[in-house]
Order: structure tokens, then C-alpha cells, then sequence
């Protein structure tokens, strides 16, 4: 039994270094990946360069490359398979995109970042009277900062004297 052919979005995350040195190197490699999986390409495209949240393999930054396509259903577990060997391709999702339409998908733009990018390690470090810098969040009224008493020793009590004897 045949399988039926679907139409699919891949949002691969490359590395940056290897996409923004050379596009088209960059863009050949996500079209083999689709080539091998007997994929009918639709449309690749850059989409963006940003900040990662959180390192993956040491990268800090990643290039975002949109690709639509139509393969067979399980061709896509080795479309997967594939991003997992490479390399230069550090993330990849894909995702059912039989709604879309050929002009639907040309015209996607990516979306703007809602805040300029940068540290928030800055600001959590501020110092002393800054964000975070003493850690008094000014909710203590008109108590004035908590001393803090040493710790006091507990005393060990006998395992005989602590069992209750019937």
C-alpha cells in the first residue's frame, strides 16, 4: 500500500557560522537532506538570524531556514534522522502544512522580535541597589533589614532517653 503524499513546513536551525558563510552551501545542504527523503521541494528560504534562549552545542546564535515540501508520512522520521548526522544542523521541526497554499507560503515573512535583543545577565547583575543587586525588595515596611542570629547548635539527645520504654 502506497503512502499518502502530504505537505509539509521544516524549520531547521543551523549553525551560524556555517550557514552565514556561505547561503547557498547552507541551502544545498537542507535541500539534500529533502532530496534523500524523495521530498518534492517547494519553497527554502532564509528566515532569520537570532539569539538563541539557551546554548545548544556551544552556539549562542542560529540561522533559522524555512523549507516547504510534499513526501510520503514516513519519509519525515528520516528527514529527522538525517538532521540528527549532520553537522551544521543543530535543531529541526517539522510540521503538517496541508492548509497553506503556494501564495500563502511565498508571501511569509518572519516575525519581529517583540524587544531589542540583549543580556538580561546584565541586568539580574547590577549591583547593589539595582535589580536583584542587595535582594531587598523594599517590603518590609518600616523593619529595618533582617538580622541574621547564628545558627544555634542542637543539642544530640541519647537514643535510650529518646525511646519511650513500656
Amino acid at each position: 500500500m502506497a503512502a499518502h503524499t502530504r505537505q509539509y513546513e521544516a524549520l531547521f536551525l543551523l549553525n551560524p557560522s556555517y550557514a552565514t558563510g556561505s547561503w547557498e552551501t547552507a541551502k544545498q545542504e537542507v535541500e539534500h537532506i529533502l532530496h534523500r527523503a524523495n521530498a518534492e521541494i517547494l519553497h527554502v528560504r532564509k528566515w532569520d538570524e537570532r539569539r538563541l534562549a539557551y546554548e545548544i552545542l556551544g552556539q549562542k546564535r542560529g540561522v533559522y531556514v524555512l523549507a516547504f515540501f510534499k513526501c510520503e508520512g514516513p519519509k519525515v522520521a528520516g528527514i529527522e534522522r538525517d538532521v540528527q548526522l549532520s553537522e551544521n544542523i543543530l535543531r529541526c521541526i517539522v510540521l503538517k502544512a496541508d492548509h497553506l497554499a503556494l501564495k500563502d507560503i511565498e508571501g511569509m515573512q518572519p516575525q519581529q522580535p517583540v524587544a531589542d535583543e540583549h543580556d538580561t545577565r546584565t541586568f539580574r547583575r547590577s549591583g547593589p541597589g539595582g535589580p536583584g543587586g542587595d535582594r531587598d525588595r523594599g517590603d518590609r515596611g518600616d523593619r529595618g533589614p533582617r538580622d541574621r542570629a547564628p545558627a544555634q547548635a542542637i543539642e544530640e539527645v541519647p537514643e535510650e532517653a529518646a525511646i519511650d520504654k513500656v
